[in-house]
């Protein structure tokens, strides 16, 4: 039983992978973003625009660290903004033109989705 449910993890694995070969074909192509900048930027999108670093992370199941990473070239083309809010606390914030490239963006995800 083990090694059908191995093997199920596998199948999903690869079927993953190779929808996430295509998005991050088609929104580099168009948008110059990976899918998992699209998601990034979407999951910032739906925590109202900003959220602790730590907060994003979690949503986002992955550690600081990593975000961290991603995080940086976001930073750096001005979709988001790292930053302390008025209570002194780190916040992530995504910037007029993340929320531009994102609603861009969403029409490109979705055809690749249901295709």
């Amino acid at each position: 039983m083990s090694k059908q449910a191995l093997q199920a993890c596998v199948e999903r694995h690869l079927a993953h992978a190779a929808q996430v070969f295509v998005l991050d074909n088609q929104l580099g192509t168009h948008h110059g973003l990976s899918w998992a900048d699209f998601v990034l930027l979407t999951v910032l999108d739906a925590a109202g625009g900003a959220a602790p670093p730590t907060e994003l992370a979690r949503s986002l199941r992955t550690p600081a660290s990593h975000l961290l990473l991603r995080l940086l070239p976001l930073e750096k083309t001005g979709l988001v903004q790292r930053a302390a809010d008025a209570d002194g606390r780190r916040c992530v914030t995504l910037r007029a033109p993340g929320r531009r490239l994102l609603s861009e963006a969403r029409d490109t995800a979705a055809n690749a989705c249901a295709a």
